[in-house]
C-alpha cells in the first residue's frame, strides 16, 4: 500500500518535470514501439519472454516513457519486468504497476545524460516474462499513459512527446506434443474400443 502511494507521488513529480521541460512540442519523426519477437509460440508450462523495443530513431533520444501493456489474463501471468540500461539506470525513476489483471503499467524517467543511447540505434526498454496458464493465443497491446493520454508513449531528452507508432504482438501457447486434448483422447479410446469389439466378432 505504502509502495503504491509512493509510486503515484513520484509519477506526479515525473509529469510535472515533463511539463516543465516543454512537453507541448512533438517530434516530427515517428518512432516505433514494438514487441520482439512480435509473435512467438511456447509450450504450456514453459515461460514466455518478450522484449519491448524502440526502433526507427532519427537523431532522437528517449528520456522518458509511460505506457501500459495488456494481455489475456486467462492464458498468461506476469512474473518479471527487467529494465535495460538505456535510460541510464540506476540514475532514473522506474515504476511498475501490475495491480490490474492482464495489464502492467511501466514508466521510467531519466535523470542523467542518456549516454547509453546514440540517437539512431534500436534499443530495449525492458523485457516482460510470463508464466503460461492455458493453451491459446494471447494478443499483446500497448496503450499510452503520459499525462493520461492513451496516444502518448515516449518523451525525448527535453520532455517533448515523441510521435510513436505502437505495434502489436502475440504469444501462442500450445499443449506439450504427445499429450492429446481430452476430446481427442476420448475419440481415440472410442475408436480403439470399436476396433477391439469388431475383432472379437470376426
Amino acid at each position: 500500500m505504502k509502495t503504491n502511494t509512493m509510486n503515484k507521488f513520484l509519477k506526479h513529480i515525473m509529469y510535472v518535470l515533463i511539463l516543465l521541460l516543454g512537453m507541448a512540442g512533438s517530434s516530427a519523426f515517428a518512432v516505433t514501439l514494438s514487441f520482439v519477437p512480435a509473435n512467438q509460440t511456447v509450450q504450456l508450462g514453459d515461460q514466455a519472454t518478450v522484449d519491448v523495443m524502440v526502433t526507427g530513431l532519427v537523431e532522437q533520444y528517449v528520456g522518458t516513457y509511460d505506457f501500459n501493456v495488456s494481455w489475456d489474463a486467462s492464458l498468461l501471468s506476469l512474473t518479471n519486468v527487467d529494465f535495460d540500461i538505456y535510460l541510464d539506470s540506476p540514475f532514473s525513476f522506474q515504476s511498475v504497476d501490475a495491480s490490474t489483471a492482464g495489464s502492467v503499467n511501466v514508466a521510467e524517467l531519466s535523470f542523467d545524460g542518456l549516454f547509453n543511447q546514440d540517437g539512431s540505434s534500436d534499443f530495449r526498454l525492458f523485457s516482460l516474462t510470463f508464466d503460461t496458464l492455458d493453451a491459446g493465443t494471447s494478443l499483446l497491446n500497448f496503450t499510452g499513459n503520459i499525462g493520461g493520454d492513451p496516444t502518448a508513449f515516449l518523451g525525448d531528452a527535453f520532455g517533448s512527446l515523441l510521435q510513436t507508432d505502437a505495434g502489436l504482438g502475440s504469444i501462442t501457447i500450445e499443449r506439450t506434443a504427445g499429450v492429446p486434448e481430452p476430446s481427442s483422447l476420448l475419440l481415440l479410446m472410442t475408436a480403439g474400443m470399436f476396433m477391439f469389439g469388431a475383432r472379437r466378432f470376426n
